[in-house]
């Protein structure tokens, strides 16, 4: 076993190897001063001198080793985090990016999170996939594979109706952003939904599901997969429908949004019909009582 998978290994087991040792230095102590004719301390203190000329000997030869080997990356290029280090990746990610990908199904990570972080930064941008709300079967299907599953809202049932209110908040709050803050946003319409979920930036991506309890997989540029992934959502745009985000008010707070902005924005997308069907009015309580899924 090497020095990084003992690091690795969970508390109570690095505490029973060092235990291990100790055990095992005091009983090579006591034997060494059964059988031979020195004390207690002088057969100590001779341990406790080849222990000390051990430990530098290692460390000179540390030194030359890494002197003239490469030094390797201390992060993998493919990592499985545990559903309750989630948020914290997220958040490692997000620290430094300036540009971020996102191919999920309602966005609300995106608009909670994201669009708050990247909207005052230089140059920042957004690209983001998302379900298509008029379509009323995909939907339909969408809900159904939410209600069977262990989600963040594990409480919420969901139908048509709940998942199109869902993407439109997306749609109205992106619209809002591109407007009035110096995020560029570019928001797709897929005709078709996927379980997994990719966020991405420039330097690595985290894939995840809605079922809370599952983990996600940490995948940095350095692996190839990493590009097969940013690939998929690049055809995925492609293959959807670019939204016109716009309409809302120049110059407001995301909380002084009225019903006027909310058709506006949702006529500008093409979802005129949708949005008079689910109400401005429940579409913008929607949108005032967004926020990050993730925070707590």
């Amino acid at each position: 076993m090497d020095l990084e998978s003992i690091l690795e290994l969970p508390k109570k087991h690095r505490y029973t190897f060092i235990g291990l040792l100790l055990a095992l230095f005091v009983i090579a102590l006591l034997i060494d001063w059964k059988l031979s004719e020195l004390s207690l301390v002088e057969a100590s203190l001779g341990y406790v001198r080849a222990i000390a000329a051990a430990i530098l000997t290692s460390l000179f030869l540390l030194w030359v080793i890494t002197s003239f080997l490469p030094k390797r990356s201390a992060v993998k290029a493919l990592t499985e985090i545990e559903a309750a280090k989630i948020s914290q990746e997220f958040n490692e990610l997000l620290s430094s990016a300036t540009r971020w990908r996102y191919k999920g199904n309602f966005g609300r990570y995106m608009r909670g999170a994201v669009l708050p972080s990247l909207a005052n930064k230089q140059n920042s941008h957004v690209s983001a996939c998302i379900i298509d709300p008029n379509s009323r079967e995909l939907c339909e299907k969408h809900a159904l594979y939410r209600n069977k599953i262990n989600s963040i809202n594990k409480d919420k049932k969901y139908d048509a109706d709940t998942v199109a209110l869902q993407v439109l908040v997306t749609i109205v709050i992106c619209a809002w952003y591109s407007i009035n803050r110096r995020v560029t946003i570019e928001l797709y319409l897929s005709p078709s939904f996927d379980p997994v979920r990719i966020d991405s930036n420039d330097d690595a991506m985290i894939l995840t599901v809605e079922n809370k309890s599952s983990p996600a997989l940490k995948i940095t540029k350095s692996h190839f997969i990493y590009q097969h992934f940013e690939m998929s959502m690049e055809f995925t745009r492609e293959q959807g429908r670019k939204v016109n985000l716009g309409g809302v008010g120049y110059g407001i707070e995301l909380s002084e949004l009225k019903q006027e902005d909310i058709i506006a924005a949702l006529h500008k997308a093409e979802m005129t019909d949708l949005c008079q069907k689910i109400s401005p009015e429940k579409i913008l309580q929607a949108c005032l009582e967004s926020e990050n899924p993730y925070g707590n």
